[in-house]
Protein backbone atom coordinates (compact mmCIF):
# COMPACT_ATOMS: atom_id res chain seq x y z
CA UNK A 1 0.00 0.00 0.00
CA UNK A 2 1.10 3.34 -0.94
CA UNK A 3 1.30 5.85 2.39
CA UNK A 4 0.34 9.70 1.57
CA UNK A 5 2.46 12.38 1.65
CA UNK A 6 0.10 12.74 5.29
CA UNK A 7 1.06 9.18 6.87
CA UNK A 8 4.30 9.49 6.37
CA UNK A 9 4.46 12.78 8.32
CA UNK A 10 2.16 11.39 10.91
CA UNK A 11 4.76 8.17 10.82
CA UNK A 12 7.69 10.34 11.31
CA UNK A 13 6.45 12.42 14.15
CA UNK A 14 5.68 9.47 15.91
CA UNK A 15 9.02 8.47 15.50
CA UNK A 16 10.37 11.38 17.09
CA UNK A 17 7.61 11.14 20.16
CA UNK A 18 9.00 7.64 21.02
CA UNK A 19 12.44 8.77 20.61
CA UNK A 20 12.11 11.73 23.01
CA UNK A 21 9.80 9.98 25.39
CA UNK A 22 12.66 6.75 25.60
CA UNK A 23 15.53 9.33 25.89
CA UNK A 24 13.88 10.94 28.74
CA UNK A 25 12.97 7.93 30.16
CA UNK A 26 16.45 6.69 30.11
CA UNK A 27 17.24 9.95 31.59
CA UNK A 28 15.47 9.50 34.49
CA UNK A 29 16.14 6.12 35.18
CA UNK A 30 20.07 6.86 35.11
CA UNK A 31 19.44 9.37 37.65
CA UNK A 32 17.16 7.61 39.91
CA UNK A 33 19.05 4.14 39.50
CA UNK A 34 22.57 5.16 37.96
CA UNK A 35 23.57 8.55 39.07
CA UNK A 36 25.83 9.24 42.16
CA UNK A 37 22.75 9.31 44.30
CA UNK A 38 20.76 6.81 43.16
CA UNK A 39 24.28 4.37 44.17
CA UNK A 40 24.21 5.39 47.42
CA UNK A 41 20.48 4.59 47.61
CA UNK A 42 20.53 1.50 46.58
CA UNK A 43 23.32 0.97 49.72
CA UNK A 44 21.08 2.45 52.08
CA UNK A 45 18.29 0.40 51.03
CA UNK A 46 19.93 -2.57 51.24
CA UNK A 47 21.44 -1.86 54.76
CA UNK A 48 17.53 -1.20 55.31
CA UNK A 49 16.15 -4.52 54.68
CA UNK A 50 19.52 -6.21 56.11
CA UNK A 51 20.73 -7.52 52.80
CA UNK A 52 24.23 -7.77 53.81
CA UNK A 53 25.18 -9.77 50.85
CA UNK A 54 23.56 -6.74 47.79
CA UNK A 55 25.48 -4.27 50.15
CA UNK A 56 28.54 -5.73 50.00
CA UNK A 57 28.24 -6.91 46.38
CA UNK A 58 28.37 -2.99 45.61
CA UNK A 59 31.30 -1.82 43.92
CA UNK A 60 33.52 -0.24 46.65
CA UNK A 61 33.05 -2.54 49.59
CA UNK A 62 33.36 -5.89 49.44
CA UNK A 63 35.97 -5.92 46.97
CA UNK A 64 37.67 -3.03 49.08
CA UNK A 65 37.69 -4.79 52.49
CA UNK A 66 41.09 -4.81 54.48
CA UNK A 67 42.66 -8.49 54.05
CA UNK A 68 43.39 -7.84 58.08
CA UNK A 69 39.46 -6.35 58.53
CA UNK A 70 37.50 -8.76 60.66
CA UNK A 71 34.62 -8.94 58.57
CA UNK A 72 31.98 -11.26 60.91
CA UNK A 73 29.50 -8.85 61.84
CA UNK A 74 28.84 -7.56 58.53
CA UNK A 75 26.08 -9.87 58.10
CA UNK A 76 22.47 -9.25 58.12
CA UNK A 77 21.42 -10.64 61.55
CA UNK A 78 23.70 -8.09 63.07
CA UNK A 79 21.94 -5.37 61.94
CA UNK A 80 19.22 -3.18 63.56
CA UNK A 81 16.56 0.05 61.96
CA UNK A 82 17.51 2.33 59.41
CA UNK A 83 14.62 3.73 57.77
CA UNK A 84 13.28 7.45 56.41
CA UNK A 85 16.12 7.41 53.89
CA UNK A 86 16.77 10.45 51.90
CA UNK A 87 19.09 12.38 49.88
CA UNK A 88 20.16 16.08 51.00
CA UNK A 89 23.37 17.00 48.74
CA UNK A 90 25.30 15.51 46.16
CA UNK A 91 28.38 17.98 45.07
CA UNK A 92 32.45 17.14 43.53
CA UNK A 93 33.34 15.84 40.56
CA UNK A 94 33.13 12.77 38.66
CA UNK A 95 36.40 11.27 40.11
CA UNK A 96 35.06 12.45 44.14
CA UNK A 97 31.32 13.12 44.46
CA UNK A 98 30.48 13.50 47.97
CA UNK A 99 26.95 12.14 48.86
CA UNK A 100 25.05 13.37 51.86
CA UNK A 101 21.65 11.57 53.34
CA UNK A 102 20.04 11.64 56.18
CA UNK A 103 18.26 8.85 57.88
CA UNK A 104 16.64 7.63 61.15
CA UNK A 105 19.43 5.12 62.42
CA UNK A 106 17.42 2.93 65.45
CA UNK A 107 14.51 5.92 65.76
CA UNK A 108 17.21 8.27 66.02
CA UNK A 109 17.95 11.73 62.96
CA UNK A 110 21.51 10.74 62.05
CA UNK A 111 23.17 12.32 58.64
CA UNK A 112 26.26 11.14 56.81
CA UNK A 113 28.35 11.77 53.82
CA UNK A 114 29.44 8.59 51.33
CA UNK A 115 32.63 9.16 49.07
CA UNK A 116 31.82 7.93 45.68
CA UNK A 117 33.68 8.08 42.27
CA UNK A 118 32.26 7.36 38.90
CA UNK A 119 33.71 3.97 36.83
CA UNK A 120 32.39 4.64 33.76
CA UNK A 121 29.03 3.89 31.71
CA UNK A 122 26.93 0.91 31.03
CA UNK A 123 25.77 -0.08 27.83
CA UNK A 124 27.50 3.05 26.93
CA UNK A 125 24.21 5.20 28.17
CA UNK A 126 23.66 4.49 32.34
CA UNK A 127 26.37 5.63 34.80
CA UNK A 128 28.22 3.00 36.81
CA UNK A 129 29.44 4.55 40.57
CA UNK A 130 31.97 2.93 42.67
CA UNK A 131 32.35 3.51 46.59
CA UNK A 132 35.78 5.69 46.58
CA UNK A 133 36.04 5.31 50.35
CA UNK A 134 34.76 2.35 52.16
CA UNK A 135 31.14 2.85 54.01
CA UNK A 136 31.95 1.05 56.80
CA UNK A 137 32.82 1.90 60.99
CA UNK A 138 35.14 0.34 63.04
CA UNK A 139 33.96 -1.08 66.42
CA UNK A 140 36.41 -2.39 69.64
CA UNK A 141 33.91 -4.95 71.48
CA UNK A 142 34.76 -6.03 74.83
CA UNK A 143 33.32 -8.83 76.91
CA UNK A 144 33.65 -9.14 80.44
CA UNK A 145 33.38 -11.74 82.38
CA UNK A 146 32.88 -14.52 79.17
CA UNK A 147 33.68 -14.78 75.88
CA UNK A 148 30.56 -14.43 73.55
CA UNK A 149 28.07 -12.04 72.73
CA UNK A 150 24.71 -11.24 70.46
CA UNK A 151 24.46 -8.47 67.85
CA UNK A 152 20.86 -7.99 66.92
CA UNK A 153 19.69 -11.64 65.70
CA UNK A 154 23.25 -12.75 65.48
CA UNK A 155 22.79 -15.66 67.69
CA UNK A 156 26.06 -16.10 70.41
CA UNK A 157 29.29 -14.99 68.71
CA UNK A 158 32.50 -16.38 70.71
CA UNK A 159 35.29 -14.03 70.18
CA UNK A 160 38.17 -16.66 70.34
CA UNK A 161 36.67 -18.06 67.04
CA UNK A 162 37.09 -14.54 65.56
CA UNK A 163 39.87 -13.06 63.60
CA UNK A 164 40.45 -9.91 65.98
CA UNK A 165 39.31 -11.75 69.29
CA UNK A 166 41.48 -15.17 68.86
CA UNK A 167 43.45 -13.91 71.89
CA UNK A 168 40.37 -13.85 73.79
CA UNK A 169 39.95 -15.97 77.02
CA UNK A 170 36.74 -17.56 78.09
CA UNK A 171 36.19 -14.87 81.24
CA UNK A 172 37.47 -11.97 78.79
CA UNK A 173 38.56 -10.61 75.55
CA UNK A 174 38.46 -7.78 72.83
CA UNK A 175 37.92 -7.89 68.98
CA UNK A 176 37.78 -4.86 67.08
CA UNK A 177 35.04 -5.09 63.91
CA UNK A 178 33.83 -4.10 60.82
CA UNK A 179 30.04 -2.49 61.21
CA UNK A 180 27.85 -1.23 58.05
CA UNK A 181 27.65 2.21 57.91
CA UNK A 182 25.17 3.65 58.93
CA UNK A 183 23.15 1.37 61.31
CA UNK A 184 22.17 0.69 64.81
CA UNK A 185 23.67 -2.48 66.49
CA UNK A 186 22.26 -4.07 69.86
CA UNK A 187 24.86 -5.63 71.68
CA UNK A 188 24.05 -8.17 74.87
CA UNK A 189 24.46 -11.84 76.45
CA UNK A 190 22.08 -14.32 76.69
CA UNK A 191 22.81 -17.93 77.87
CA UNK A 192 21.22 -20.50 79.99
CA UNK A 193 22.99 -18.79 83.18
CA UNK A 194 24.40 -15.25 82.09
CA UNK A 195 22.85 -12.52 80.55
CA UNK A 196 23.99 -8.50 79.51
CA UNK A 197 22.31 -5.79 79.91
CA UNK A 198 21.71 -4.52 76.36
CA UNK A 199 23.86 -2.04 74.71
CA UNK A 200 22.77 -0.09 71.97
CA UNK A 201 25.40 1.84 69.39
CA UNK A 202 24.65 3.71 66.49
CA UNK A 203 26.92 3.96 63.87
CA UNK A 204 25.98 7.69 62.01
CA UNK A 205 28.35 8.19 59.46
CA UNK A 206 31.06 6.16 57.13
CA UNK A 207 34.21 6.42 59.37
CA UNK A 208 32.98 6.48 62.54
CA UNK A 209 34.63 4.52 65.38
CA UNK A 210 33.36 3.06 68.68
CA UNK A 211 33.71 1.12 71.61
CA UNK A 212 31.03 -1.26 73.06
CA UNK A 213 31.65 -3.46 76.69
CA UNK A 214 28.91 -6.47 76.88
CA UNK A 215 29.08 -6.86 80.76
CA UNK A 216 28.51 -10.60 81.56
CA UNK A 217 26.70 -11.06 84.92
CA UNK A 218 24.80 -14.19 86.55
CA UNK A 219 21.18 -13.98 85.46
CA UNK A 220 17.96 -14.90 87.69
CA UNK A 221 18.31 -18.46 87.01
CA UNK A 222 21.40 -18.64 87.97
CA UNK A 223 21.23 -16.97 90.96
CA UNK A 224 18.19 -19.32 91.76
CA UNK A 225 19.62 -22.59 91.02
CA UNK A 226 22.25 -21.59 93.98
CA UNK A 227 19.83 -20.47 96.36
CA UNK A 228 17.89 -23.64 95.89
CA UNK A 229 21.25 -25.74 96.56
CA UNK A 230 22.01 -23.21 99.76
CA UNK A 231 18.53 -24.07 101.40
CA UNK A 232 18.75 -27.52 100.55
CA UNK A 233 21.95 -27.94 102.05
CA UNK A 234 21.10 -25.96 104.95
CA UNK A 235 17.43 -27.76 104.91
CA UNK A 236 20.08 -30.80 105.99
CA UNK A 237 22.44 -29.47 108.32
CA UNK A 238 19.74 -28.44 110.88
CA UNK A 239 18.01 -32.12 110.54
CA UNK A 240 21.10 -33.24 113.35
CA UNK A 241 20.48 -32.83 116.92
CA UNK A 242 23.82 -31.67 117.61
CA UNK A 243 25.49 -28.45 118.91
CA UNK A 244 28.26 -28.84 116.11
CA UNK A 245 26.27 -30.00 112.21
CA UNK A 246 29.19 -32.25 110.99
CA UNK A 247 30.09 -29.88 107.33
CA UNK A 248 27.91 -27.31 108.43
CA UNK A 249 28.59 -23.66 108.19
CA UNK A 250 27.41 -22.76 111.96
CA UNK A 251 27.33 -24.69 115.33
CA UNK A 252 26.67 -23.66 119.10
CA UNK A 253 29.41 -23.71 121.89
CA UNK A 254 28.17 -23.17 125.52
CA UNK A 255 29.53 -24.09 129.04
CA UNK A 256 27.39 -26.04 130.01
CA UNK A 257 26.03 -29.91 129.45
CA UNK A 258 23.84 -29.58 127.01
CA UNK A 259 20.65 -32.01 128.61
CA UNK A 260 19.11 -34.35 125.76
CA UNK A 261 19.16 -33.09 121.75
CA UNK A 262 19.11 -29.88 120.50
CA UNK A 263 17.48 -29.02 117.77
CA UNK A 264 18.01 -26.50 114.33
CA UNK A 265 15.88 -24.40 112.39
CA UNK A 266 16.39 -21.87 109.90
CA UNK A 267 15.53 -18.35 111.10
CA UNK A 268 16.37 -16.78 107.51
CA UNK A 269 18.28 -18.27 104.45
CA UNK A 270 21.28 -16.51 103.48
CA UNK A 271 20.21 -14.47 100.18
CA UNK A 272 22.33 -15.46 97.14
CA UNK A 273 24.24 -13.10 94.78
CA UNK A 274 26.02 -14.69 92.35
CA UNK A 275 28.90 -12.29 91.19
CA UNK A 276 31.94 -11.75 89.11
CA UNK A 277 35.24 -11.71 91.34
CA UNK A 278 38.93 -13.09 90.65
CA UNK A 279 38.15 -14.74 87.08
CA UNK A 280 35.30 -16.87 88.71
CA UNK A 281 31.75 -17.31 89.52
CA UNK A 282 31.64 -16.36 93.32
CA UNK A 283 29.06 -15.56 96.21
CA UNK A 284 30.74 -13.84 99.06
CA UNK A 285 29.89 -13.37 102.46
CA UNK A 286 25.78 -14.41 102.56
CA UNK A 287 24.48 -14.29 105.56
CA UNK A 288 21.58 -15.59 107.11
CA UNK A 289 20.27 -17.01 110.63
CA UNK A 290 19.45 -20.33 112.16
CA UNK A 291 18.18 -21.36 115.82
CA UNK A 292 18.98 -23.43 118.15
CA UNK A 293 17.07 -25.12 121.16
CA UNK A 294 16.90 -27.26 123.76
CA UNK A 295 18.16 -27.36 127.21
CA UNK A 296 20.87 -27.27 129.37
CA UNK A 297 22.33 -27.71 132.78
CA UNK A 298 24.43 -25.11 134.43
CA UNK A 299 27.96 -26.51 135.76
CA UNK A 300 28.28 -24.75 138.72
CA UNK A 301 24.84 -25.67 140.15
CA UNK A 302 23.18 -28.02 138.32
CA UNK A 303 19.96 -25.89 137.42
CA UNK A 304 18.49 -26.38 134.15
CA UNK A 305 17.19 -23.94 131.75
CA UNK A 306 15.98 -23.40 127.77
CA UNK A 307 18.41 -22.77 125.31
CA UNK A 308 17.02 -20.45 122.42
CA UNK A 309 20.13 -18.78 120.61
CA UNK A 310 20.42 -17.19 116.94
CA UNK A 311 23.45 -17.83 114.94
CA UNK A 312 24.67 -16.21 112.13
CA UNK A 313 25.55 -18.33 108.99
CA UNK A 314 28.03 -16.93 106.25
CA UNK A 315 28.25 -18.59 103.16
CA UNK A 316 31.24 -18.25 100.81
CA UNK A 317 30.78 -20.30 97.52
CA UNK A 318 32.61 -20.88 94.29
CA UNK A 319 30.71 -21.31 91.43
CA UNK A 320 32.21 -23.24 87.95
CA UNK A 321 30.55 -23.50 85.22
CA UNK A 322 31.20 -26.88 83.69
CA UNK A 323 32.27 -27.84 79.65
CA UNK A 324 28.62 -29.33 79.79
CA UNK A 325 26.99 -26.17 80.88
CA UNK A 326 25.86 -28.10 84.28
CA UNK A 327 26.78 -25.55 87.79
CA UNK A 328 29.86 -27.05 90.13
CA UNK A 329 28.80 -25.53 93.28
CA UNK A 330 31.72 -25.26 96.01
CA UNK A 331 31.46 -24.08 99.24
CA UNK A 332 34.56 -22.50 100.70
Amino acid sequence: MKLTRRHRIIIVVASVVVLIATTLVGIGINHALFSASGFVTQYLNALSRHDAASALSMPGVGDALPADADTTLLRGSAMGELTDIRILKVSGSNERTNVTASYLVGGENATGTFVVTRLGNTFGIFESWGFAELPVARTKVSVWHDASFTVGDSGQIDLRSTPSGSEATGWEGTGTFLLFAPGNYIFTHNSEWLTATKQSLNIESPGDTAEIVVDVQANKKFNQRVQEEVDTYLDECVTQHVLQPTGCPFGYETGNRIVGEPSWEIVTYPPIAVEPRDGSWQVVNATGTVKVTGEVQSLYDGTISPLEEEVPVVLNILITITADGQLAIELR
